[in-house]
Formats: C-alpha cells, sequence, structure tokens
C-alpha cells in the first residue's frame, strides 16, 4: 500500500492550511494590540511551539487590543482552535503511526469546527476585552 494515499495527502494540505491559519491569526491579533512587528509574531509563532505560547500567555496578556476583531480574525481563530483540538483528539483515537494519524485528523478536525465556532464566538478573547461576545 502506497503511503501517499488520497486520504493522507489530504490531511497533509489541511494541516498546513491549519498552520497558516494560526500564523494569520497570530498576525491579526498581533497588528490589533499594537505590536510594531506583527508579520514577525505571524511566521514566527506557527514555526516555534515556544514563541507561540510566549505570545499566548506572556506578551499577548499585558497589551489590550484597539479595535474588535474582524470577520477574518475570527474565521482563522475558529480554524486555529478546530485545528489544534482535531489533533489532539485523533492523536488519542487514531494508532501512534502517522499515516493513520493524517487520515483521522482531517475527521477529527471537522468535529472540532462547530465546538470551535462555539468557543469563539461565545468567548473569543480570554483576557477579558470588551469585544467578547460579538459574533460572526
Amino acid at each position: 500500500m502506497s503511503l501517499l494515499t488520497p486520504a493522507v495527502a489530504f490531511g497533509a494540505a489541511l494541516v498546513l492550511f491549519v498552520w497558516l491559519g494560526s500564523g494569520v491569526w497570530v498576525n491579526f491579533d498581533a497588528h490589533a494590540r499594537g505590536s510594531d512587528h506583527p508579520g514577525l509574531w505571524g511566521v514566527l509563532s506557527p514555526l516555534s511551539g515556544i514563541v507561540l505560547f510566549y505570545y499566548l500567555l506572556w506578551w499577548r496578556r499585558g497589551r489590550s487590543r484597539r479595535y474588535p476583531p474582524s470577520r477574518w480574525e475570527r474565521a482563522t481563530a475558529i480554524v486555529a482552535v478546530a485545528g489544534f483540538g482535531g489533533l489532539a483528539v485523533g492523536s488519542l483515537v487514531s494508532p501512534p503511526d502517522p499515516t493513520s494519524q493524517l487520515t483521522t485528523w482531517p475527521v477529527a478536525f471537522a468535529g472540532c469546527l462547530p465546538v470551535a465556532y462555539w468557543a469563539v464566538g461565545r468567548r473569543f478573547d480570554p483576557t477579558g476585552d470588551s469585544f467578547i461576545n460579538d459574533r460572526l
């Protein structure tokens, strides 16, 4: 059996899409919080988990938003949350084989999309800013 089946190729493409979506969300969020270099945050945070955790847990907390999140920012946040949630669920229910995980992950991602939509729409910003209950 070939390792590059259409399901595995779709899973790999979806991984890249979520990776890009998380970088775009960080870029949007850093710009709204007044960063001098939001593009740098957007590029470095998906490349390094350490930079992403630093951004989410330290840098972002001390700065309030200057304007509410746009529709595109919410959409990229939904993709990022569903992607990481799908990755966690998919790794729990599939065998440790990377091929099996890449075929299970798109299904888990699709299952996490409604939950991510609800979570982002219900409470977009965990820092308590005033833009929390705006809907898409």
